[in-house]
């Protein structure tokens, strides 16, 4: 069972959010657009593990949907039984879609769709005004403003690296402002993980056929500024299992039922690998894992058997010549960091989000033969807009 959380006082206004700007307005007219949902909606392995945690946890229970998307979490959690579900949506036309589905399932009864971004002070008070007539009065006679008797709250937040596009305070603010003392959120609990990995199927993929002489001609020259060119971002691809160079290590655990807004906009983490398998080092894999319920929750991270839409988030990385400084972005050597099992790798992870966007900082060194050895090293960093058209050096 989840352990019952402190009564607080109940979150009166978000902080200033700000008008929607154009990364903003880009941002919810992409959750616009019906392929990215049916991405989401294939996703077996997300969308499976929120079904399950919701029919564990939603019977009976008042539900928030924060960016409730297509709506298939609201019907999930009125298929399960729930009193109530109040669905949250920042997207007109996608908020539409979700109204409609639970008309044409006949949960309308059940599911109300609210549209708008939920730190707007008129949705927020219109999400209070659904949600009172499950308050209870007070000695006074007054009712609690605003009304903390949400007993689940289930958003799927999460980004790419867990973090990106930086959801996870409208999360937060929602969870402060309306969720009962003893209610429960879904997920629970995330965690970051990492690990070394050999990209040489992607340096492959991207570089080889310049290096191929198309129509008999050389055309190689363009392979460093194809590398360049996708390096200079992260690149989200799924990973097979023998990429994997080392055993993966947790870097940070955010539980999601106490964590302030704050807690995902700067952190800073070290790692250490040993490496166990053979291969050219090309970047840091990072992916999350979701506790969703009691016992129910899903890996992002790298398998032989079907990934997540999120994949993984790989970070490519060049040379340096000395701890603490970066290779110039997107310059990443196509034939990697020879690694042996034994040696070691050890560095940090940082990043910290700006609004939809990040900054994200990787660095290290790779020691032949184990601590204390021949060392080289190595690091990037990255300006991750959301709009890759925003970055400046596009």
């Amino acid at each position: 069972a989840r352990r019952a959380l402190a009564p607080k006082a109940p979150v009166e206004a978000p902080a200033a959010v700000g008008e929607m700007d154009d990364v903003e307005r880009w941002y919810f007219s992409e959750y616009g657009r019906i392929v990215n949902h049916r991405e989401m909606l294939e996703d077996v392995i997300r969308t499976q593990g929120f079904r399950k945690a919701i029919f564990q946890m939603c019977n009976d229970k008042v539900v928030l949907d924060i960016g409730c998307g297509s709506g298939i979490l609201s019907l999930f959690a009125a298929q399960a039984g729930a009193r109530r579900v109040i669905a949250v949506e920042g997207s007109p036309r996608t908020a539409a879609l979700a109204k409609e589905a639970a008309r044409r399932n006949g949960f309308d009864d059940i599911i109300t769709v609210v549209q708008g971004r939920l730190e707007d002070e008129a949705t927020y008070r219109q999400v209070d005004e659904l949600l009172r007539p499950f308050a209870s009065s007070s000695g006074g006679g007054e009712v609690e403003k605003p009304p903390r008797v949400a007993e689940v709250i289930v958003s799927e937040w999460m980004g790419y690296m867990l973090v990106f596009e930086n959801m996870y305070g409208t999360f937060a603010f929602a969870r402060e402002r309306w969720l009962a003392p003893s209610g429960s959120v879904i997920p629970a609990s995330c965690s970051v993980w990492a690990a070394p990995i050999s990209g040489a199927a992607i340096v492959k993929d991207l570089a080889g056929y310049w290096c191929s002489l198309p129509y008999g001609l050389d055309l190689g020259h363009v392979a460093a500024a194809a590398l360049e060119e996708t390096f200079r971002r992260p690149v989200v691809e799924a990973v097979e299992e023998f990429r994997v160079l080392a055993k993966p290590r947790r870097l940070w655990r955010l539980d999601c039922e106490v964590a302030p807004a704050t807690a995902v906009c700067s952190q800073r983490h070290s790692f250490e690998f040993e490496v166990e398998r053979k291969g050219p080092m090309h970047a840091l894999a990072v992916w999350f894992k979701c506790g969703l319920a009691p016992n129910v929750g899903f890996s992002t991270g790298p398998t032989s058997g079907d990934s997540t839409h999120w994949h993984q988030t790989l970070l490519f990385f060049g040379e340096s010549g000395a701890p603490g400084e970066f290779a110039p972005r997107g310059q990443v050597p196509p034939e990697g960091m020879g690694a042996l099992p034994g040696d070691r790798v050890t560095g940090e992870l940082a990043w910290t989000c700006e609004k939809r966007n990040m900054q994200v900082e990787v660095q290290g060194m790779l020691e032949k033969g184990g601590a204390g050895g021949q060392a080289r090293y190595w690091g990037a960093d990255y300006n991750w807009t959301l709009r890759p058209d925003d970055d400046p050096g596009t």
